[in-house]
C-alpha cells in the first residue's frame, strides 16, 4: 500500500477515536505533554500559547484545531506518544514487533498511568504494522476501530458566496486586462 494511502487510513482511524474522546479527556492529554511534545502538539493544531492556560476551553480549541486543520493524523500520534514511549521501554527488546501476548502483559500498567484513550491512540498507530497489534484490534473491543462521520464530513459550501467571489474575481481580471492594453498603447 503506498504511503498516501496508509496515511489517509491511519488519520481516519485516529479521527475516529479522537471523535470519541471527550474534551475534558483531550484537554487532560494534552496537558501532560512535555516540553517539545506539547510545542510540537500546538503547532499541529493552531493552539495559542494561553490555550493550556484555560484548561475548560483547552479540549474544544484542540478539536476545533484538528479540524480545522486536519490534522487527525498528526494530533494522534503526538498524544499517543507518551504511552507509546512507556510500552516500548517495558517491552524492550520485543518492542520492535511484539506478540498479544507480550501486549496484554504491559497493557493494564499503560491503562492505569495514560488512560484508555492515550492506549487506543498508541494501538492505532502501530496497528497498521505490527502483527500483536492487529490481533489486539481483532480481539479486544476497546481497541476495535469504529467508523467516524466526521472523518469523512464534507464541507458546507455556500454557492451564493462562491458565485459572488467569482463575479469579484472576474470583474478584477477584466480591470487587469484593460490596465494592460492602456499600458503596452493598444
Amino acid at each position: 500500500m503506498s504511503d498516501d494511502k496508509e496515511r489517509i487510513l491511519l488519520g481516519l482511524k485516529y479521527a475516529a477515536v479522537l471523535e470519541s474522546i471527550t474534551d475534558d479527556s483531550l484537554s487532560s492529554l494534552a496537558s501532560a505533554l512535555d516540553g517539545d511534545l506539547k510545542d510540537a502538539f500546538a503547532k499541529v493544531t493552531g493552539l495559542s500559547a494561553e490555550a493550556y492556560a484555560t484548561p475548560a476551553s483547552l479540549g474544544g480549541a484542540i478539536r476545533d484545531g484538528i479540524s480545522r486543520r486536519r490534522a487527525s493524523h498528526d494530533a494522534g500520534i503526538i498524544l499517543g506518544e507518551p504511552c507509546a514511549q512507556h510500552c516500548i521501554e517495558k517491552l524492550g527488546d520485543a518492542s520492535e514487533d511484539p506478540s498479544l501476548e507480550e501486549l496484554h502483559a504491559v497493557l493494564p500498567e499503560a491503562l492505569e498511568t495514560f488512560g484508555l484513550d492515550a492506549v487506543r491512540l498508541m494501538v492505532v498507530q502501530y496497528s497498521r504494522s505490527l502483527v500483536g497489534f492487529r490481533q489486539l484490534v481483532a480481539t479486544d473491543a476497546r481497541f476495535a476501530s469504529t467508523s467516524s462521520s466526521a472523518a469523512v464530513t464534507v464541507r458546507a459550501v455556500d454557492e451564493d458566496a462562491q458565485a459572488a467571489k467569482r463575479a469579484i474575481r472576474k470583474e478584477r481580471k477584466e480591470r487587469e486586462r484593460t490596465a494592460k492594453k492602456k499600458q503596452s498603447g493598444r
